[in-house]
């Protein structure tokens, strides 16, 4: 039994279900937590997409800056520049900073709706006018490797496969 008056713990919803279709939507970096977890020191990355202000989705990333990490990755993306060994990072640099969410769907038995949705990459965010002309070779990789084909609005290169995931709005 304790002396002291115990602070009551607050219900809240866990695992709120992104209401996102899967795809890849235009946004920032809204704000990036540093958590001790399970799996050591984490930075929880919450976006904010520009067309949907309601939804906030999130992902971590191990709080370590090797070359092949995701933080690494995802740093240099946002930058616009890989990062220079033995430069330093901070969660500020990060905050802010444009990019394009990639969001993809699972099954999930556990889930009324069946599935769940999640970030599962970023990428960069490109000037899309001199791509989208017919006349530019189209020389850039799609996130998943592959050449590009096609550009989005906003300025993502993407391969034919990868194309067929974005309508075209123009």
């Amino acid at each position: 039994m304790t002396t002291q008056a115990e602070k009551p713990l607050e219900t809240y919803e866990s695992a709120k279900p992104m209401n996102l279709e899967p795809g890849i939507y235009p946004s920032s970096v809204g704000n990036i937590e540093e958590i001790n977890g399970t799996f050591g020191l984490q930075w929880r990355f919450e976006f904010t997409i520009n067309e949907y202000p309601d939804e906030a989705p999130w992902a971590w990333a191990t709080a370590k800056l090797g070359t092949k990490t995701k933080l690494y990755k995802w740093a240099s993306t946002l930058l616009g520049r890989p990062l220079a060994i033995g430069e330093k990072l901070t969660r500020a640099q990060l905050i802010g900073l444009p990019c394009n969410v990639i969001i993809k769907e699972v099954p999930d038995a556990e889930r009324d709706s069946g599935f769940k949705r999640y970030v599962d990459d970023i990428l960069g965010v490109k000037k899309a006018a001199a791509k989208a002309k017919a006349d530019t070779p189209l020389d850039d990789k799609c996130f998943c490797g592959k050449p590009v084909s096609c550009y989005t609005a906003n300025g993502v290169g993407l391969c034919e496969e990868h194309g067929k995931e974005v309508p075209d709005n123009s």
